[in-house]
């Protein structure tokens, strides 16, 4: 169970581990990525060991010519209410070098092979809904579905990334075997422009004004009730850790709009758009009021083949 990828002159491979040496460069990775000083925080190498023996997933991404890894997922098994199995995705991290040249990527899409293997269709894992990278990448790229926000869900955490913010998470749900998916990873989707959302009727939840270079949160709206909804959320969301108060004003009224129509209302998130409005990168969640079977199958109002 292997790939590899050729990226600046340098083969890539995506595999499992084999060596204890080599779970204990997922723990060196860990660091690295998030900036961990507390070594609390990390996940230690024998508890992937005996995770990745008994049904769970540990793969790294190594240069094969150095044995370096670049990059890593590590999920397990899970049990919803109902009882079914699904794969818990806890962390995929690649080293700042590598992001945005396909590791990530291709780190998920062997993470669903193996998972289909197991005879399960359903990956999920949490992520910062505020990173807009983030939410290109999962609900964009790949496809995930969004119904469920957690307010500070893992308390503090010590890393670099996190430190000093509420932990507020939403849940990205990778039905890996749906029509939807299917269409997003084979390139047979269009994502749609926002004029094209607009022009379905679309409203928005989130009033956002540019002041001094910043993007401010100025108000939001509880009362809508469309069938399709946008939240905009911040461009770079680092870019703005240095002004506490303009980050709090993003991250207390979202967790509002959040908690109101995804817990509360039963929107679904289906679709991320991200353009640029006079310089300035404008990053949108688009939340429909659908059955999720329907969107899982892949019928949505813009569902064009490219």
């Amino acid at each position: 169970m292997s790939s590899e990828i050729l990226l600046d002159g340098e083969v890539i491979e995506i595999r499992r581990l084999r060596t204890p040496d080599e779970y204990r460069m997922v723990t060196d990775t860990e660091i690295e990525v998030w900036g961990v000083s507390d070594y609390s925080s990390v996940v230690a190498h024998h508890v992937l060991i005996a995770v990745d023996r008994r049904g769970g997933l540990v793969l790294g991404a190594f240069e094969k010519g150095s044995g370096k890894m670049v990059g890593f997922v590590f999920g397990f098994l899970a049990r919803d209410s109902s009882g079914a199995l699904y794969h818990y995705s806890h962390m995929t991290g690649v080293l700042s070098e590598y992001r945005y040249k396909g590791v990530g990527y291709l780190l998920k899409l062997k993470q669903r092979e193996y998972v289909i293997n197991q005879g399960l269709n359903l990956i999920t894992w949490t992520y910062d809904p505020l990173q807009s990278p983030n939410a290109r990448f999962n609900v964009g790229k790949l496809g995930c579905v969004v119904r469920k926000f957690y307010v500070n869900y893992y308390g503090e955490l010590r890393d670099s990334l996190n430190a000093g913010m509420p932990t507020d998470r939403f849940e990205a749900e990778w039905w890996i075997s749906s029509d939807l998916v299917v269409k997003k990873l084979s390139g047979n989707y269009r994502t749609p422009s926002l004029e094209e959302v607009l022009g379905l009727g679309a409203d928005f939840v989130t009033t956002v004004e540019t002041i001094n270079g910043l993007p401010i949160l100025s108000k939001f709206d509880l009362n809508l009730n469309s069938k399709i909804l946008l939240v905009e959320i911040p461009g770079d969301l680092n870019k703005l850790r240095s002004r506490g108060d303009v980050l709090a004003g993003w991250r207390f009224g979202l967790r509002e709009v959040f908690k109101h129509y995804l817990n509360e209302s039963n929107y679904v998130v289906v679709e991320f758009i991200s353009d640029f409005d006079s310089g300035f990168r404008r990053s949108y969640y688009v939340m429909m009021k659908e059955d999720v079977n329907k969107i899982l199958r892949g019928e949505l109002p813009w569902n064009y083949v490219r």
